[in-house]
């Protein structure tokens, strides 16, 4: 709890002076997996709902867990699969794409780090995410 305290208050003391440079250096808040050595470090799977079926309908992935100065990365729709990381808020951290089994979510060291890749991840809205345990 105080790992999440502390980094909303530096998301915070960070806004006004990222807002002005937004536009040159975006911020990104990374997402932290959690977990014990051979665990899936994040334990929730979830599926986009409600966001409606029209070419402009679309859940924004945010570069950081709000709007300004964070950008938006990517866009998921109706009944996108996303693994769920990390929550901070009303916000997410996901992982996302077409194949999930690869995306390397599982702790190989019990330390918490933050997620790499290889698969596209970001932050949304928890409103719009149906979450379920594996």
């Amino acid at each position: 709890m105080q790992a999440i305290v502390l980094r909303l208050s530096l998301l915070l003391a960070l806004m006004p002076t990222g807002m002005a440079r937004a536009e040159t250096e975006p911020l990104n808040v990374p997402i932290l997996m959690r977990g014990a050595i051979g665990e899936d470090a994040c334990p929730e799977t979830g599926q986009v709902i409600e966001i409606g079926q029209g070419a402009e309908s679309f859940l924004p992935v945010q570069s950081g867990p709000g709007e300004a100065p964070f950008r938006e990365i990517g866009r998921l729709h109706d009944g996108d699969t996303v693994k769920v990381c990390e929550k901070l808020g009303p916000w997410v951290g996901v992982v996302h794409g077409s194949a999930l089994l690869g995306c390397r979510t599982t702790i190989i060291v019990p330390v918490e780090q933050s997620y790499t890749g290889p698969c596209e991840h970001g932050w949304v809205l928890t409103r719009y995410v149906s979450l379920s345990k594996d």
